[in-house]
């Protein structure tokens, strides 16, 4: 486990990923449970935007919009 974890952080981090070598198990799992904390985080404030902006556009424009952006 505490090898893939690592490996998970090390592609995640790319340049910094030379400091995980100074932590602790339980400081990899900390640290990997904040980013996916932070990531999801990020996803529904960025769906939350997402949808804000739809709401702001005419009507007829909307649908056309949805689907370039993925919505």
């Amino acid at each position: 486990m505490r090898g893939d974890l690592r490996e998970v952080l090390r592609r995640r981090l790319g340049a910094d990923a030379g400091l995980l070598d100074s932590l602790s198990e339980r400081d990899l799992t900390e640290l990997h449970d904040a980013l996916r904390a932070a990531r999801r985080r990020q996803s529904r404030a960025l769906a939350t935007a997402t949808d804000e902006a739809m709401r702001q556009m005419p009507a007829l424009v909307r649908a056309s919009v949805a689907r370039f952006v993925g919505r």
